[in-house]
């Protein structure tokens, strides 16, 4: 995976409080900078929603590697891409990356189910939610829409 492969991209602003008492940014910090890009990511792909008509999408599994140290003095953006649709699933990949490196300095990798907040159950991801996951992703997801 390289950078090019993200076509999404977030700014975080470090803040006095995510440093920890060893100078670097703490890793449950992290985890929000990823929750960040997240929901930056499916509010493009929604149209400035998050939740649609009581639909919405779940983490069920999240996995997380820490590579170097975040300080406070640097310049960091989460990068996200949705890479894979299933049935009632989608995998995300993030990266936090520091202003100037072409490796990240964490990853986060995350399955997230549809559900119906409505009916209280999973669901199957709606062919328009299809639609703009592969749009963000320039039409790697769905074959024969590549642009």
């Amino acid at each position: 995976m390289a950078l090019e492969e993200f076509y999404h991209a977030t700014p975080i602003q470090i803040r006095f409080n995510d440093v920890d008492g060893f100078g670097h940014v703490n890793n449950t910090i992290i985890q929000e900078y990823f929750d960040i890009g997240r929901v930056h990511y499916l509010r493009e792909a929604f149209g400035g929603e998050l939740w649609k008509n009581d639909k919405v999408v779940l983490i069920v599994s999240i996995k997380t590697d820490f590579f170097k140290q975040t300080l406070p003095d640097d310049q960091v953006r989460v990068l996200t891409r949705v890479y894979h649709l299933g049935g009632k699933s989608l995998r995300m990949l993030q990266w936090l990356v520091k202003e100037g490196d072409a490796e990240p300095t964490a990853t986060c990798d995350s399955v997230m189910a549809g559900y119906d907040q409505a009916s209280q159950s999973g669901m199957v991801i709606p062919d328009d939610w299809r639609r703009d996951f592969d749009r963000m992703e320039k039409g790697r997801l769905i074959p024969g829409t590549a642009l």
